[in-house]
């Protein structure tokens, strides 16, 4: 897997991951894409495929809100090499909550963020900068 971009996506929806899953393989042939089944899992999961980047959905509740993905992403930075985190929010359903993501991304708590309205191109284009 020389050369090949490791990348983990943690997402609420499965549908969604599904088609993120395949958009991404898609754009790029040298993204190599780990779906982590639940975030109790994440960590481990970058540990075993040495994860590139982690992409993870932000909502309002539950495991998915922000203050567990910057527990997980903390968890992850423990791990010894440099696993880039991008954050994914639907801008549209919460203002405030996608306002809490880009603030965590100013004060480097996180790598990125991106809107859930995007097309599946410019998160490839962005997870390829990252």
């Amino acid at each position: 897997l020389e050369g090949m971009r490791r990348i983990v996506l943690d997402m609420k929806s499965g549908l969604s991951a599904e088609a993120v899953m395949q958009a991404l393989m898609g754009c790029d042939p040298d993204f190599v894409v780990y779906r982590s089944s639940k975030p109790e899992e994440t960590v481990a999961l970058c540990r075993a495929c040495h994860a590139n980047v982690l992409v993870m959905e932000v909502i309002r509740q539950g495991i998915w809100k922000l203050s567990e993905r910057l527990k997980i992403r903390n968890e992850v930075k423990k791990l010894g090499w440099d696993c880039k985190t991008l954050l994914l929010v639907d801008e549209n359903a919460d203002e405030m909550l996608a306002a809490d993501v880009r603030q965590a991304v100013k004060d480097r708590l996180v790598d990125n963020f991106i809107y859930a309205s995007v097309s599946p191109t410019y998160l490839a284009g962005v997870i390829d900068t990252l």
